[in-house]
């Protein structure tokens, strides 16, 4: 069992998201903003992080670079819309581990927290 924040704007993804880690026994807090976001990691340890790109207030790489400038070790999974190389440069170089393209597949998550979560 881990703790996750879980950063979305999307309700309904996030809704689903929370209930599919819930399930897997994991402890979930949300935040539905950059705001609310940087709010929870000033406030509280989490075991895993999973960060969507695209923020009301404050953009998921900008919380990122915030969060390790701050000496932040906690594992990071972007989630985004966007698939090229780019972006996926982007996001490792903003000091996320790891990303996934939505839409994804709750089990594909899956994989990837085990992954992270092991290492711990």
């Amino acid at each position: 069992m881990a703790k996750i924040l879980l950063v979305e704007d999307d309700e309904n993804l996030s809704e689903t998201v929370s209930d599919w880690l819930t399930y897997q026994e994991h402890v979930v807090e949300t935040a539905h903003s950059g705001f609310e976001a940087v709010e929870q990691l000033e406030c509280d340890a989490f075991d895993l992080i999973i960060l969507d790109w695209n923020l009301p207030g404050i953009e998921g790489p900008d919380i990122c670079r915030k969060f390790r400038a701050g000496g932040g070790t906690t594992p990071i999974i972007m989630l985004t819309g966007m698939d090229s190389s780019t972006e996926k440069r982007a996001c490792l170089d903003a000091g996320a581990n790891d990303y996934l393209k939505k839409p994804f597949k709750l089990k594909d998550l899956s994989v990837k927290l085990d992954q992270y979560l092991s290492q711990q």
